[in-house]
C-alpha cells in the first residue's frame, strides 16, 4: 500500500509538471519512471527519443528496470488511458497538435516549391498504411509504440513517368543529330530542306467549356476545333518526295538479299559446269522460239561463264533440255523423264518465291510449265502457267515501261540503275507475249477458258531477230498495228516499225487468232453466235477476214519458199519459220474441219448449209492438211520439237485418214503419204514430248474405225459425237491424263483418275445407302 500511495503522488506531480507538454513525452516519463528508474527517468527518455534501434544497448538492455515485468503487462495501458484522460480534461486539442508545422515542411522540392507531403514514410508506418510524421531518427508512431523506426534508403531514384512516344521521339532528335553533325558542309543546304522526324504529332487544344447550359448545336460546339485540327500541320513533316525516296531505298535493300539469296539457293543440285554450257545450247537450238521467246542467249552465255546466273534458271534450263540431249550423262529412258532430278529442286525453289514477283521465278515457272507438259502432269503445267500469268501482270509486264517498277525511281525521276536497257526492255516484252501464247496454247482444249486478255497488253511486239541478238533498238507495231513508240526517220536509228518486225512478231498475231478460233469452236462462241457461219458478219467470216489480213500482210521474206527456208536456216531459226507456218495452216484446218467426215462420228451439218460456202470449206481443209504433212515432212531436219506442231501433225493425220481409204487411187497414194510422214513425225515427238504416245494411240484408233468402217461399207459407223469419239484436242491432257506417268506404264497408261479421300470433303452429303450386292463386295473373306 506504501508502494502504491506513493506512486500516485509521483504521477500527479509529474502530471502536473508536465501539463502543457506532449502526450507523448508524458506518456514516456510516465513509463519511464514506473520501471523504477525515478532518478534517471529524463535520461531514459532522451536515449529512446534519440534513437530506438534495435542493435543499440539501451532498445535491448535499458527497459529491464526492476518493475518492468509487472507495469509492461498490466500497468501500461492503464497508464495511457490515465494519460488520455488527463490530457483531454486540461484542453489539449488535436488542433494544437495540428498548428505545429512538421520537421520536413521546412525542406525544398527539386524545382524549388514548398514541399507539402513527406518525401519518405518509415517502414512501419508503410507497413501499417499510415501517416508518418517524418521526423528522424523516428517518428511519432514509432516513439508511441516504442518500435523501431527505420527509413528504408534505396539508392535507385524514382524516375518519372514519361510517355513512350516522346521517349521515341527524344531518342529520333538524338539520332537525326549524330548524323547531322557528319554530314558534309556542302550538304547542309539539302539537311535544311528536310524535315525532323516526329513521331507523336500535336494534338489539337481541348475544346473550350460552354459558358452556359444550353446545349449547342454540332457546328458551334466543334467547329472550330475541327477547323483548327483540319488545318493543323505537324512541324517537321516528312514531305513525299522524301517518303518515296526512302521508300526507294528499302525496296532496293530488300531486292538485293532477294538476289543474292537466289544466286544461292539450288547451287548443289546443278550438274558440272561442262554440262551446264552443254544443255545451254541444246536449249537454245531446241527450246528458244518454238512458241516461248525465253531469255537472250548472248547475256545467258556471259553469265554462265561469269557464274552469275541463278542456279534455279538454271535447273530449270537443264530440266527442259536434257530430253533433247545426246549426252552420256543424261541418256535414259523414257527421254521425256529425263529432266527430273533437275526439275523437282527447282520446283521447290520457285514455288516458294510465288508471292515475290522477279521476272527470273517468271521464267522459271513458264519453263517448267512446258517441261511438266512433257511429262504429262498436266495439272501441274496449268498451275504454271497461271502463276506466271498472274506474275507478269504483277511485274507489269503488260507495260512498256523504262524502269523497273519493283525499284522505286530517284526523287528528280530520271537516271539510276533502275532504268531499263533495250535489250532488258525486248527481254519483259518477249516474257509477256510468252505468257500470252502458253495461255492460248494451254487452252486449246474443250472448255478450257483464256485468261490473258489481248487489249490488256499494251507493249509493242518482238523485233526482229537478229536485231535482238546485236542488241540494236528500234520501234515495232502492237497486237492491233499501231506504233506505241515511233522514231523519226531522220534520226539515223531503225525507224520502219513493219520492217523491224520478224518471226517472233507474226507468230504472237498469227496465236491471237488462234485464240479467237479457239473461243469460237470449243468455248460456246458458235452457240453463241446470233448469225449462221455462212452469213454475212458471222464470227466466223469475222475470224476468217481476220486470217485473210494477216496473209496479205506478211512480208515476202517470210513466205514459205526454199529460198526463205534456206536464209533462215543460216541464221538457225528455221525451226521458228517453220513453226509460224504450222500454225498458219493449223488455225485454217481447225476452222474447217466440219467441213469433213470425221471417223467414228455422224456428220451434223445444217440442213440449209449453202453447198459452195460447204466445197470452199472442205477445199481449205484439205489443202491444210497436205501442207502441214508436207511442212512437218520438212522439219524433220530443222529440229522442229514445239509439242504444237506435233498437234498438227495428228489434226492433220485426220483427214488423211480419210483419204487414204478414198475411192480415188491419186488422192488415196497421196492421203497415205502425207500419213506416213505424219506418224513419222510423230512417233520422233513420242520421244520428247510424253502425251504424244497418247495421241499416237488415238490416232491408231481413228485409223481402226475408219478401216472396219470401210470394211463393211456403211461409210460412217452409228458412233455420235463426244466421248470417245471426238477428236483428241490439245488441251485435254489436262482432263484425260492429269497425274502424269511412270517409265513403265506410259506405254499404255490407266484412264482412271485417282481420288484423293477428302477431295469432295465440302460438297454435299452422299446417302449412305448400298445396294446388297455392293454389302457383301466389302465384306471381308
Amino acid at each position: 500500500m506504501l508502494g502504491g500511495s506513493v506512486l500516485n503522488r509521483h504521477i500527479g506531480t509529474s502530471a502536473h509538471l508536465h501539463k502543457g507538454t506532449s502526450p507523448v513525452l508524458t506518456h514516456h516519463h510516465r513509463l519511464s519512471f514506473g520501471s523504477g528508474a525515478a532518478p534517471y527517468g529524463s535520461l531514459e527518455r532522451k536515449e529512446s527519443v534519440a534513437g530506438s534501434d534495435t542493435t543499440s544497448p539501451g532498445a535491448q538492455h535499458g527497459h529491464h528496470g526492476i518493475g518492468e515485468n509487472a507495469l509492461a503487462s498490466n500497468s501500461n495501458d492503464t497508464l495511457n488511458t490515465q494519460a488520455q484522460s488527463f490530457e483531454d480534461t486540461n484542453g489539449v486539442k488535436g488542433s494544437e497538435q495540428q498548428s505545429v508545422p512538421p520537421s520536413w515542411a521546412e525542406l525544398k522540392t527539386k524545382a524549388g516549391k514548398e514541399r507539402k507531403r513527406l518525401p519518405l514514410a518509415c517502414i512501419a508506418c508503410r507497413r501499417k498504411k499510415i501517416r508518418c510524421s517524418g521526423e528522424k531518427p523516428a517518428c511519432k508512431h514509432c516513439l508511441r509504440s516504442r518500435i523501431p523506426c527505420v527509413y528504408k534508403v534505396t539508392t535507385r531514384k524514382a524516375a518519372p513517368r514519361t510517355d513512350y512516344m516522346a521517349m521515341l521521339d527524344k531518342r529520333l532528335k538524338r539520332m537525326e543529330d549524330r548524323v547531322i553533325r557528319i554530314i558534309p558542309k556542302d550538304e547542309q543546304g539539302i539537311v535544311s530542306n528536310t524535315g525532323r522526324a516526329v513521331v507523336k504529332p500535336p494534338l489539337p487544344p481541348p475544346p473550350s467549356k460552354p459558358s452556359s447550359s444550353k446545349k449547342r448545336v454540332a457546328e458551334q460546339a466543334f467547329g472550330e476545333e475541327l477547323d483548327e485540327w483540319a488545318s493543323a500541320k505537324a512541324a517537321g513533316t516528312v514531305t513525299k518526295d522524301q517518303r518515296n525516296a526512302a521508300q526507294g531505298s528499302d525496296d532496293v535493300t530488300t531486292h538485293d538479299a532477294e538476289e543474292r539469296n537466289l544466286l544461292m539457293e539450288g547451287a548443289d543440285k546443278l550438274p558440272s559446269k561442262e554440262l551446264q554450257e552443254h544443255l545451254s545450247e541444246v536449249f537454245f537450238d531446241y527450246v528458244y522460239g518454238q512458241s516461248y521467246h525465253l531469255l537472250h542467249k548472248p547475256s545467258f552465255m556471259r553469265k554462265l561463264a561469269q557464274g552469275t546466273v541463278p542456279p534455279v534458271l538454271m535447273l530449270c534450263v537443264c530440266a527442259i533440255s536434257a530430253r533433247f540431249s545426246s549426252h552420256p550423262s543424261v541418256r535414259t529412258e523414257p527421254a521425256f523423264l529425263r529432266g527430273e532430278n533437275w526439275a523437282q529442286p527447282a520446283r521447290e525453289i520457285a514455288l516458294k518465291r510465288y508471292d515475290t514477283p522477279n521476272i527470273t521465278i517468271l521464267i522459271c515457272y513458264l519453263i517448267l510449265g512446258l517441261h511438266e507438259f512433257g511429262t504429262c502432269q498436266g495439272g501441274r503445267s496449268w498451275m504454271f502457267s497461271g502463276m506466271a500469268q498472274r506474275m507478269a501482270y504483277a511485274l507489269q509486264l503488260h507495260r512498256d515501261v523504262d524502269h523497273d517498277p519493283k525499284v522505286r525511281r530517284s526523287t528528280d525521276g530520271k537516271g539510276g540503275d533502275e532504268d531499263l536497257t533495250f535489250t532488258d526492255r525486248e527481254i519483259r516484252r518477249r516474257t509477256m507475249w510468252s505468257c500470252f501464247l502458253m495461255d492460248r496454247f494451254t487452252s486449246s482444249g474443250t472448255d478450257r477458258p483464256t485468261f490473258v486478255a489481248e487489249h490488256f497488253i499494251r507493249a509493242q511486239l518482238p523485233i526482229r531477230e537478229s536485231y535482238y541478238q546485236m542488241e540494236i533498238t528500234g520501234p515495232t507495231e502492237d497486237l492491233e498495228g499501231n506504233v506505241p513508240h515511233p522514231v523519226p526517220p531522220d534520226t539515223g536509228q531503225l525507224s520502219n516499225a513493219r520492217e523491224n518486225m520478224g518471226v517472233a512478231a507474226y507468230l504472237v498475231r498469227l496465236v491471237a487468232i488462234w485464240g479467237r478460233v479457239i473461243h469460237y469452236l470449243n468455248l460456246s462462241g458458235k452457240d453463241r453466235d446470233e448469225l449462221p457461219m455462212w452469213a454475212e458478219g458471222s464470227m466466223f467470216l469475222s475470224i476468217q477476214s481476220s486470217l485473210d489480213k494477216w496473209t496479205s500482210a506478211l512480208p515476202q521474206t517470210l513466205h514459205y519458199t526454199p529460198n526463205n527456208l534456206q536464209n533462215y536456216a543460216s541464221e538457225h531459226i528455221a525451226n521458228q519459220f517453220l513453226f509460224l507456218h504450222i500454225i498458219h495452216n493449223q488455225i485454217i484446218l481447225f476452222l474447217n474441219r466440219f467441213a469433213l467426215p470425221t471417223p467414228g462420228s455422224r456428220a451434223a451439218l445444217p440442213k440449209d448449209m449453202p453447198s459452195d460456202f460447204l466445197q470452199k470449206a472442205q477445199k481449205a481443209a484439205f489443202a491444210a492438211a497436205n501442207q502441214i504433212s508436207a511442212l512437218v515432212h520438212e522439219s524433220m531436219d530443222h529440229l522442229v520439237v514445239a509439242p504444237f506442231a506435233g498437234y498438227a501433225a495428228f489434226f492433220s493425220s485426220t483427214v488423211q485418214i480419210n483419204g487414204a481409204f478414198a475411192k480415188n487411187p491419186q488422192l488415196e497414194a497421196r492421203s497415205k503419204q502425207n500419213l506416213a510422214w505424219n506418224v513419222k513425225f510423230l512417233t520422233k515427238m513420242k520421244k520428247y514430248w510424253g502425251m504424244f504416245h497418247f495421241v499416237t494411240e488415238n490416232l491408231r484408233e481413228l485409223y481402226r474405225r475408219h478401216a472396219d468402217a470401210a470394211r463393211s461399207g456403211a461409210g460412217q459407223s452409228k458412233h455420235t459425237d463426244g466421248g470417245d469419239g471426238a477428236i483428241f484436242q490439245y488441251g485435254d491432257w489436262f482432263d484425260r491424263y492429269p497425274h502424269g506417268v511412270s517409265g513403265t506404264d506410259y506405254e499404255e497408261p490407266s484412264l482412271v483418275v485417282k481420288k484423293e479421300p477428302g477431295a469432295d470433303a465440302v460438297l454435299g452429303q452422299k446417302s449412305d445407302l448400298q445396294t446388297v450386292e455392293e454389302f457383301f463386295s466389302k465384306l471381308s473373306p
